[in-house]
C-alpha cells in the first residue's frame, strides 16, 4: 500500500460577476511581503470553496484576488487562447496530469511546502502543487435506490437496466469525468475491448456539460445514479439523501491540480497562493469546512466519517499515460458521445 494511503487513514469585499463567474476579493489589511498585491485565479472547484480560500488568502496577505470559475476544459481552452497575453496567474483545478499534459501553458514550481506533503502526492514533473486528493465514485440517491441495488462495479453501469438512469459529465469539459474515463481504461485494459465497455456504459448515460450537474441532479432525484468525485457525493451522504459506492473493480486516489500559468502577470502572488493552499492552516481549514476533501499534508487527518483508503480498492493510476494520451482519449470519447447521445 502506498505511503500516502497508509498515512491518510486514520472583512473582505466580494463582488460576483454573474456573466463570467468571476469574484474579486480585496483585503482591507495590507500584509507586507515580496509579492504582487493582485492575483487572478482560474478555478474549477465548487464556488463556495474557491471563495472561502480566495478570501482567506486575500485577507492574510493583502492581495486582491479575482477568481474566474468554469469547468477545467473550458479554463484550459481559455488559458490557451490567452497564451500570448495571459490573464490568469494560476489554474486551480483538474488533476496532477493536467499540467504535464500542457507544458506550453504552465511553469513547474518547487514549493517549499512540498517538504510537508505526502510523497505519493508530489508531481514528478514538477507542475502541480497538490492541494487535495480526490477519488471518483458512484453516487446514488438513497431515497430512490436502496444501497444493495446500487451498481457495485464500474462495469455494472453498462447493464441495460441502467439505460437513461445514470448521469455523467463530458470529459472534454470536466477533469473529474476525464479521470473517471482514464480509470476505466486502466482497469479494463486500455484496448478496444475496454473502449467497447466504455461505449456501452456511455450509451446508458446522460452526458452533461458540467461536473456539478451530476451530483446536483442525483441529489435532487432527477437520476438515481451518477459518476462524480467523492467530496460532492459525501455532502449528500451527510445530508442523508445520498450514498457512495467505491467500485469493487477499483478507483483512483489522485492529487488535484494547482498550476502556475506560464508568463503569469503576478507570478510571486501565484506561488504564494500555491504555498498557502498546502500550508497546515489551509489544509486544516479544508477538512473542517469542506468534509469529503482529503488533505495531502502529512499529519492532517481526513473527516472522521470518511471511509479509510485501506478499505477502498485504489488502483495504481498511471498519470504519465493519462497525460501523454489525453488528446487521443478525449477524441475517441467524443466520437462515442456523438454516437450514443441521440
Amino acid at each position: 500500500m502506498p505511503s500516502f494511503i497508509s498515512r491518510l487513514l486514520g472583512s473582505a469585499m466580494v463582488v460576483a460577476m454573474a456573466t463570467t463567474g468571476a469574484m474579486t476579493v480585496t483585503s482591507a489589511s495590507a500584509a507586507s511581503g515580496d509579492h504582487e498585491d493582485e492575483l487572478v485565479v482560474y478555478a474549477s472547484h465548487p464556488s463556495e470553496m474557491v471563495d472561502f480560500f480566495a478570501q482567506a488568502f486575500g485577507e492574510k496577505y493583502g492581495v486582491s484576488v479575482t477568481t474566474v470559475k468554469a469547468g477545467t476544459g473550458e479554463l484550459l481552452n481559455r488559458i490557451r487562447a490567452e497564451k500570448d497575453r495571459p490573464s490568469a496567474d494560476i489554474m486551480w483545478g483538474g488533476f496532477a496530469d493536467t499540467g504535464a499534459s500542457a507544458p506550453d501553458l504552465f511553469d513547474p514550481y518547487e514549493s517549499p511546502e512540498l517538504a510537508n506533503i505526502e510523497p505519493d502526492m508530489i508531481d514528478p514533473k514538477g507542475y502541480n502543487s497538490p492541494f487535495g486528493a480526490s477519488l471518483m465514485v458512484i453516487m446514488y440517491n438513497s431515497e430512490l435506490l436502496p444501497a444493495e441495488e446500487a451498481p457495485q462495479r464500474w462495469e455494472d453501469l453498462a447493464d441495460p437496466k441502467w439505460k437513461g438512469k445514470v448521469v455523467h459529465a463530458d470529459p472534454s469539459k470536466s477533469s473529474s469525468a476525464l479521470a473517471a474515463l482514464s480509470t476505466w481504461l486502466m482497469i479494463y485494459g486500455r484496448d478496444d475491448a475496454a473502449w467497447d465497455l466504455v461505449e456501452r456504459m456511455t450509451g446508458n448515460m446522460n452526458i452533461v456539460l458540467k461536473s456539478s450537474l451530476v451530483f446536483q441532479q442525483v441529489g435532487r432525484g432527477e437520476y438515481p445514479v451518477g459518476v462524480t468525485y467523492e467530496e460532492a457525493a459525501f455532502n449528500y451522504v451527510m445530508a442523508g439523501t445520498g450514498g457512495i459506492v467505491y467500485p469493487a473493480d477499483g478507483t483512483l486516489a489522485q492529487p488535484e491540480g494547482t498550476f502556475i500559468v506560464k508568463s503569469a502577470p503576478h507570478p510571486k502572488a501565484a506561488r504564494l497562493f500555491a504555498d498557502y493552499l498546502m500550508s497546515e492552516e489551509a489544509q486544516q481549514a479544508l477538512v473542517a469546512n469542506f468534509p469529503g476533501r482529503r488533505p495531502t499534508r502529512i499529519g492532517v487527518d481526513t473527516h472522521p466519517q470518511m471511509l479509510p483508503l485501506s478499505e477502498i480498492n485504489v488502483i495504481d493510476y498511471d498519470s504519465e499515460w493519462a497525460s501523454a494520451n489525453r488528446d487521443e482519449i478525449l477524441e475517441r470519447m467524443q466520437q462515442i458521445i456523438i454516437k450514443t447521445q441521440q
